[in-house]
């Protein structure tokens, strides 16, 4: 990590930034007077450093966002039946989210812009890197669709470029233009990706292993996130809505063509953790000031269900890792339907002796100091594959695919507590393989529902760290089938919301266009107009 952040402060030198806090650095390396002469490859380390937070399980992210915001609406964490807050989520943490994504994007546009300008000859050279970092704007991109709804993007973030303050406001694009928009452009990326692996030029092949901080400049893996980005998309659309159709073809395309995704753990798309980061570019101690010192780190009932009553009489081997036992040697979360919050209170509040409910193992995820944030897994990817095959997308053995995916989650979830230097929770042996698959195939053998069966495991595996995915997958299929209480005192978010509203930013900083897109609404930023894709 040490060597990754030298190449930032090489960046930074190149633009004659010197080192400086992470605020800073955004502030001066959006002006374009300040990268005009800076090359791609250092314009693409840009993009990836801009949206980091929201890629690395940062505190910011991991808890102020993804668990205290949206963990909620997914349960995947535990929560308490606080009338009128029980759905609340913060306009700031909504805002940071956005507007991280906007200081992504623009990032983005100096870099097509620098691009555009290049002789014919000097594109073939970088080409690979405006690519790449389109890549992962189209990941954070879906994000904000997902979250929000419409929003700006084809005209958003040209102001650093055009200077033209009048003209920057920009207008909103729909959710389904947008995702139509990459699931054809992520195959072409895909295209590119391909026909410049091995084919790099010599001065790209030494530039882009020390720029990209993701893949290290593994083209195989840029391909396979590509694609299993691009799966991802596909499978959500292909439920249901005005994009079902594409979707599927998508699904049929990249399934049925063989292309490459994600299907194995030392293939993961991830970010690392390091002890050793005395840069702070990725900083550890940002699991433990969240999962170890936040409010949400009791489990929530709805995991511990999915744990523990899946196979009855036997246990997921995932779960002894992934959460502690109370004080009295029991696995039990807070539990929104049969608890008040009287009784939660006097339960929350016993001292650590006399702990009443179970928490987010600390070995695993709170003080690990070595931890391994996902951004796609091959678990991710084989459920992803179970779904399609189950409802006739593709060829393919949808039983298989389940098990695989239980499999490599169980393989992730134990090397991450395997990989900890903590001794705080629980350190256990990976039970192996033929245990996690024996286990797999009886829950595949008594689902009833099979399409739950899938969707209930990729939910769980996204669980805490992926909160926002999962909450993505109760949306558009109604699985997992979780009790959500009624919140009778609260003014707005009385039950569970389908979005969330556009924050302040936008409504003080882009007020018209805001205003023509809440009309197109109904003439109400409502928490509660489904995502086209949403069941």
């Amino acid at each position: 990590m040490k060597k990754i952040y030298s190449y930032l402060i090489i960046l930074a030198a190149t633009f004659s930034l010197g080192s400086c806090a992470d605020s800073e650095y955004t502030d001066k390396y959006d002006n374009p007077s300040e990268t005009s002469k800076a090359s791609c490859d250092k314009l693409m380390t840009g993009v990836f450093y801009t949206g980091r937070t929201y890629t690395f399980n940062s505190y910011w992210r991991a808890w102020t966002w993804d668990n205290y915001s949206l963990g909620v609406y997914a349960q995947t964490v535990g929560f308490m039946n606080d009338e009128g807050n029980i759905y609340a989520v913060s306009d700031g943490y909504a805002n940071d989210r956005w507007v991280n994504f906007y200081n992504t994007l623009t990032q983005f546009r100096v870099l097509e812009d620098v691009y555009s300008k290049l002789s014919d000859e000097e594109k073939i050279t970088y080409s690979i890197f405006k690519d790449l970092a389109e890549v992962f704007v189209y990941d954070h991109l879906s994000q904000i669709v997902d979250i929000f709804g419409d929003c700006p993007f084809e005209k958003a973030g040209y102001l650093y470029i055009t200077g033209d303050v009048a003209g920057s406001f920009p207008s909103y694009d729909k959710a389904e233009d947008l995702y139509s928009m990459m699931l054809d452009r992520l195959g072409e990326l895909y295209t590119n990706i391909h026909s410049l692996n091995g084919n790099l030029s010599a001065q790209a092949a030494a530039y882009l292993p020390n720029q990209d901080f993701i893949n290290g400049g593994d083209l195989n893996k840029w391909e396979a996130y590509c694609n299993s980005l691009r799966l991802r998309l596909a499978i959500r659309v292909a439920s249901q809505g005005t994009l079902a159709e594409k979707g599927k073809q998508v699904v049929a395309e990249i399934l049925n063509g063989n292309l490459p995704l994600v299907d194995s753990n030392s293939g993961g798309i991830q970010l690392d953790s390091n002890n050793e980061d005395t840069a702070n570019f990725f900083n550890p101690d940002d699991l433990r000031t969240g999962y170890a010192d936040g409010n949400y780190v009791n489990a929530s009932s709805a995991m511990l269900n999915a744990l523990t009553k899946t196979v009855a009489g036997e246990n997921d081997p995932r779960l002894p890792i992934l959460y502690s036992k109370n004080a009295a040697g029991e696995y039990k979360g807070l539990d929104p339907e049969n608890e008040t919050y009287a009784e939660q209170k006097i339960n929350v509040d016993k001292p650590s002796a006399e702990r009443a409910y179970s928490r987010i193992d600390s070995t695993t995820v709170s003080y690990n100091t070595e931890f391994i944030s996902p951004i796609i897994t091959a678990s991710e990817v084989a459920f992803l594959k179970a779904e399609a095959y189950q409802k006739g997308w593709a060829n393919g053995d949808a039983k298989q695919a389940y098990v695989d995916g239980v499999l490599f989650s169980s393989q992730f979830y134990f090397n991450e507590n395997e990989i900890s230097p903590s001794s705080e929770g629980t350190k256990l042996t990976y039970p192996g393989d033929a245990v996690v698959e024996a286990y797999a195939n009886k829950a595949w053998d008594v689902a009833s529902n099979k399409e739950e069966a899938i969707i209930t495991q990729k939910w769980l595996n996204f669980g805490f760290i992926q909160s926002s995915q999962a909450w993505n997958e109760i949306r558009r299929t109604g699985f997992p089938d979780i009790y959500f209480p009624e919140d009778g005192g609260a003014q707005l978010l009385k039950k569970a919301p389908y979005r969330v509203k556009y924050p302040a930013s936008e409504r003080s900083n882009n007020t018209s266009n805001w205003e023509t897109q809440v009309q197109s609404m109904g003439g109400d930023d409502s928490y509660y107009i489904k995502l086209f894709w949403a069941k």
